[in-house]
């Protein structure tokens, strides 16, 4: 399985980011009751401030936080940093709530990242930003290795780098294959092709665009998340080991 060698660290140009920070996870509260999952408390800090030292370090030019269940908590914590807020009043999954960022977003790409996962070593997100536009594609996604548990996005690439196979979680595949990271970056004509109202990328937006402008881009890192309570205590020894 080939991948990307390992980059250095450049700088972000022209591209928004939209960090997707409203779900609900129900997962994680029997030991995150009282706070909206991306702020978990991290090594004593919520886990969404290493995102932002992420995006601040490569000089990201607008951030919004799409935000929902427990919204203002999140608020509160980053009112003053100089973020916007899409707020939903109802639930509306990832790809809603991606889309209801749109009004906030001024420039003509866009990355999307989880609020609750992110790599055990620092990624170049601009060369993902130049994959994307030497592809010249309509949305190119993160990918990394697999991990033994089987509830992530698997993804077949073709040998051009485009995404040839996207099974969501639980889907049995047994083709050598690459992990959804949750990063993704996008052309603002993708939000076109989204439908209305609360949906998944994941489920009801990825799979109808294989075939198309859709890209891959592997890096060799292990993607952490803090979405069971499990991974969130492996999370904090990988973070601050």
């Amino acid at each position: 399985m080939k991948t990307q060698p390992r980059p250095t660290s450049h700088n972000l140009a022209d591209v928004d980011v939209v960090i997707l920070a409203g779900g609900l996870g129900t997962r994680l509260r029997s030991v995150v009751s009282d706070r909206p999952k991306a702020l978990a408390d991290i090594g004593g800090r919520p886990f969404l401030d290493i995102l932002i030292e992420q995006l601040s370090a490569v000089q990201a030019p607008r951030i919004v936080l799409s935000v929902g269940y427990l919204k203002e908590q999140i608020k509160a914590q980053y009112a003053k940093q100089g973020v916007f807020f899409a707020e939903e009043e109802t639930p509306l999954g990832t790809g809603g709530g991606l889309k209801n960022a749109y009004q906030l977003l001024e420039h003509d790409r866009v990355l999307v990242m989880n609020g609750d996962s992110w790599f055990s070593h620092p990624i170049d997100l601009a060369a993902f930003q130049e994959f994307h536009m030497s592809k010249n594609a309509l949305v190119s996604m993160l990918l990394s290795r697999p991990r033994s548990e089987k509830d992530y996005g698997a993804v077949l690439l073709a040998d051009d780098s485009k995404i040839r196979g996207f099974n969501e979680k639980n889907q049995k595949i047994e083709s050598e294959h690459f992990m959804n990271a949750g990063v993704y970056m996008m052309d603002k004509r993708a939000f076109n092709l989204m439908p209305e109202g609360a949906f998944s990328l994941e489920n009801d937006f990825f799979p109808k665009l294989v075939g198309k402008n859709f890209y891959g881009f592997p890096i060799d890192a292990e993607l952490v998340d803090i979405g069971t309570p499990e991974r969130y205590a492996n999370a904090e020894k990988i973070f601050f080991s």
